[in-house]
């Protein structure tokens, strides 16, 4: 084997080694998680091809994979509790009332829809108990 292929094969080495090197340590700080793991393993092998390697790049490589960590932290804590609340809802009792927004309340927005009129209607009747909003919003 010639000198230079050598020399090209050990660079190609420790270049692997790096790469391996600086994905375990941003996995170790920000979590082994399948959502950040494979993307630490493409920025590190991006940022390996495309800049050199001193503190500042490495700083913003940081900086960079941080936020996307909470990115997806984030979307992952909303779904969690988008998920949580759908199967809490389902599992009112039969004493408590719909949520209603504020646009809903009362039962005079939508007049062309009597079936939503009449559910509007009984809910309110249900909590003022026969209130004369309730006796109006009939049809």
């Amino acid at each position: 084997m010639s000198e230079g292929r050598r020399e090209k094969l050990l660079d190609i080495q420790k270049r692997e080694q790096l790469k391996g090197l600086l994905s375990s340590k941003f996995k170790l700080k920000y979590g082994n998680k399948p959502t950040i793991g494979s993307y630490i393993d493409n920025e590190v092998t991006k940022f390996l091809k495309n800049d050199r390697l001193t503190e500042d790049n490495l700083a913003k490589l940081d900086t960079k994979i941080m936020k996307e960590a909470e990115l997806r932290d984030r979307k992952a804590d909303a779904l969690s509790d988008h998920v949580s609340q759908k199967s809490g809802g389902s599992r009112r009792s039969n004493g408590s009332r719909p949520r209603t927004s504020g646009s809903q309340r009362g039962g005079y927005e939508n007049k062309n829809n009597n079936v939503d009129l009449e559910v509007r209607s009984v809910a309110s009747s249900r909590m003022s108990g026969g209130s004369r909003v309730s006796k109006q919003s009939r049809p």
